[in-house]
């Protein structure tokens, strides 16, 4: 086996799946690109991850099809593996049909981001690439020994690898377990697979819920599908379920377009400010509603959940919500705005207004949300806010869940659904752990690992080894820099970045090698000489490339035109000379 890698991804969900696809697709063909390899790493066998693992049919994206088929996947949409690939959903969605509007479940996702893998796997061979899928899992990471040194990559197996690249894509990270009631029986510290809870908890017996949101709607369709009979209490503290999604509805921002907000922010020296963006999304709003919106008609006073669904899939049926259509189009720029945000805004987001937002932006499909009306019609499941302190009461063998109002509720079993961990530190990962250790990442103070915004590539602790630069991340694991990171879309477009990244670090490495420098100084020799111009030495200062990156300008490069001299010269014209054109 394969041992030594131009490319290592550590992990094998949407995020690393993604990414090997992207620069298959996309790494230009040239010189300095032949012959990469690549090494997708993950302990499930790169099937999607925990997000879109094998699991009950009842787990709904709360994207379209036609979402996904635009945002990810590149050449091999997923609607076209739809259409070419029956065989892979129909055992589990049966004669059901797809189109654009249509929601699907996670699984089939997973699905085809397998198969999506498996068709980077075949164009890589045919663009003299490889990209091999590890099954087994990185525990940890030792830096380069020295400066063009590789990374040595250890796994759980007990096998070691090498790769000049590394990319961390970790997807969402389970959190370390830190109350005792949590290391009882009966207790789930993540609800996936959907499907071990019902294999495992008594039909007849009652299931408590830590959450409301989207992971607590699965935890109870999954058992209700079953035929559960036991019912579900799901407890947080504001009690608030998801937003229900509209039927329809698509937005094109007026003024808030990625290209033209990056024009806007380019100059800006202050920091943007929360009545800024919010500014910005209200004219959106506005437009998008053809009347004026205060915050008060989006955010609306607590009622009752029946009451809550009863109303939200009302105004979701067969009907556009414009200001949801608004927030869901963030997903273009919703990096760029957080990005110039300033940063006592952003604590006042993220500690206060965070629930309300990911209610609203996070919503759930119309079928969705009328099986949960009316499981909570027949009283099977129960919402309830006030949330305090949960624990294990050894004398009844119960988990009692406290809430702010009434006596503590007992359940048998316990599920967690409060979602992954947001902060490294607070991460179950060997690999996350030795990292830390090493100092090879450093925690962002708003989550996630800490990255360069134009690149992310990882910043390391203060006083660690730099290691050249040659770690990057994607995904879910950079929240603190890029705030919103869970969409396919979002995903998608930082593959793209990553790989125009790539393409431009092989570029500038192939250009260094001596025998290049030596090829390039003969070619340009005899037009230096003919030149009344005197050529300006190398070593008088940085040059264009070197002050764009220094001045933290690289959105000014354009990544494509940098690879213009590799694209343009055969391989037989670099290894020969001029005697390679037969003139």
């Amino acid at each position: 086996m394969r041992r030594d890698y131009t490319v290592a991804i550590v992990g094998g969900g949407a995020s690393g799946v993604g990414l090997a696809a992207s620069i298959v697709e996309r790494l230009p063909v040239g010189l300095s690109t032949a012959n990469v390899s690549m090494a997708l790493f993950d302990t499930g066998g790169c099937r999607g991850g925990n997000a879109y693992a094998e699991d009950a049919a009842s787990n709904l994206m709360n994207t379209t099809c036609g979402a996904i088929d635009r945002g990810f996947g590149g050449e091999f949409g997923f609607l076209r593996w739809v259409g070419e690939h029956p065989d892979r959903w129909r055992p589990v969605l049966g004669d059901r049909t797809f189109d654009t509007d249509s929601y699907v479940p996670r699984p089939v996702v997973g699905l085809y981001l397998a198969d999506l893998l498996a068709h980077a796997q075949r164009r890589a061979v045919e663009r003299r690439q490889r990209l091999d899928a590890i099954e087994d899992e990185v525990v940890d990471i030792e830096p380069p020994a020295a400066p063009e040194g590789r990374y040595h990559l250890h796994t759980t197996s007990g096998a070691k690898y090498q790769a000049r690249y590394v990319y961390l894509a970790l997807g969402h990270l389970e959190r370390f377990r830190t109350e005792d009631y949590q290391y009882q029986d009966g207790y789930y510290h993540t609800p996936y697979p959907i499907a071990r809870l019902i294999r495992e908890i008594p039909p007849t017996a009652r299931v408590g819920v830590i959450g409301t949101r989207l992971s607590a709607i699965d935890v109870a369709l999954g058992l209700a599908a079953a035929g559960h009979e036991g019912g579900v209490v799901c407890v947080s503290r504001g009690g608030r379920l998801p937003a229900v999604r509209a039927d329809r509805g698509k937005y094109e921002f007026r003024q808030l377009e990625r290209e033209d907000l990056q024009k806007a922010l380019r100059g800006r020296k202050e920091k943007l400010r929360l009545v800024d963006v919010a500014a910005m999304l209200g004219s959106e709003i506005e437009h998008a509603e053809g009347r004026r919106v205060g915050l008060g008609d989006i955010v609306k006073e607590y009622v009752p959940a029946v009451d809550y669904y009863e109303r939200e899939i009302a105004l979701a049926k067969g009907r556009t919500r414009p200001w949801q259509a608004v927030l869901y189009a963030t997903n273009r720029n919703i990096d760029l705005l957080w990005h110039h945000l300033a940063d006592e805004d952003r604590r006042l987001l993220t500690s206060q207004w965070l629930n309300d937002w990911l209610t609203y932006r996070a919503s759930i499909p119309r079928e969705n949300a009328e099986r949960i009306l009316a499981l909570l019609r027949s009283g099977w499941l129960q919402v309830r806010g006030g949330a305090r302190r949960f624990r294990y009461d050894e004398r009844t063998g119960n988990f009692l869940l406290s809430l702010d109002a009434g006596d503590p509720v007992p359940v048998p079993y316990l599920v967690s659904a409060t979602g992954s961990a947001g902060r490294i530190e607070d991460a179950d990962s060997a690999l996350v752990v030795n990292l830390l250790a090493r100092g090879l990442v450093r925690p962002h103070p708003f989550g996630g690992v800490d990255c360069r915004f134009e690149t992310g590539q990882v910043i390391p602790a203060a006083g660690a080894s730099s290691a050249e630069g040659r770690m990057f991340a994607i995904g879910p694991i950079t929240s603190g820099v890029y705030f919103f990171t869970t969409a396919l879309e979002i995903v998608q477009r930082q593959a793209v970045q990553r790989t125009h990244d790539l393409a431009f670090l092989l570029g500038v490495e192939w250009l260094e090698r001596p025998e290049t420098e030596a090829w390039v100084d003969a070619r340009q020799r005899p037009v230096a000489e003919r030149s009344e111009t005197p050529a300006t030495p190398h070593d008088e200062g940085p040059g264009l490339l070197e002050r764009f990156v220094a001045s933290d300008r690289l959105d000014l490069i354009d990544f494509e035109q940098l690879h213009l001299l590799n694209d343009q010269v055969t391989g037989e014209e670099f290894l020969h000379g001029d005697d390679a054109k037969g003139d």
